[in-house]
C-alpha cells in the first residue's frame, strides 16, 4: 500500500503533539519529584533545550517510520504493539546503559522510566495510526 506523504506528515504532527503533551505531564508533574529526589545535585538549574528538541523530532519520526507506516494495512493495535516494542528498545537502551555505567543510578528509576517510555511510545504509535487512517 502506497501512503501519501501528507498522511505520514499529519501522523508525525499528531505524534509530536501527543508526545509533547504526554511527556509534559510525565516530566512536569508526575515524575519530576522522583528525578529531583534521585538526581539532586546533578540536575541543571536551567536545562539545555536543543538535545531534547532533537530527540523529540527524531523519536517521533522513528515512531511514524517504524510503528505507524508499516502497520497501516493492519489494526491500530498492531501499531500500538510495534510502538511498545520500539519504546522498550529505545528507553531500555538509555535506562539500562545508565544503570550499568553511572554510579548510584537508581534501579527503581530505571524500571519506572523504561516502562513509561514503552507505554508512551505505544500510545504515540496508536495516535499516529488513528490520525493516518482518518486520511486514507
Amino acid at each position: 500500500m502506497k501512503t501519501k506523504f501528507s498522511t505520514l506528515a499529519l501522523a508525525y504532527l499528531a505524534v509530536l503533539i501527543a508526545f509533547g503533551v504526554l511527556d509534559g505531564i510525565w516530566l512536569g508533574v508526575i515524575a519530576m519529584p522522583m528525578y529531583v529526589e534521585h538526581f539532586d545535585g546533578i540536575l541543571r538549574e536551567q536545562f539545555i533545550s536543543w538535545p531534547w528538541i532533537v530527540f523529540y523530532l527524531l523519536y517521533c519520526l522513528s515512531v511514524v517510520i517504524v510503528a505507524v507506516k508499516p502497520t497501516l494495512n493492519r489494526t491500530v493495535g498492531a501499531a500500538a504493539i510495534s510502538g511498545f516494542v520500539l519504546g522498550a528498545t529505545a528507553y531500555g537502551t538509555y535506562n539500562l546503559t545508565a544503570y550499568s555505567i553511572v554510579a548510584d543510578w537508581p534501579l527503581n528509576m530505571t524500571l519506572i522510566d523504561w516502562l513509561w517510555g514503552s507505554v508512551a511510545t505505544c500510545i504515540l504509535a496508536a495516535t499516529g495510526s488513528i490520525v493516518a487512517r482518518l486520511r486514507t
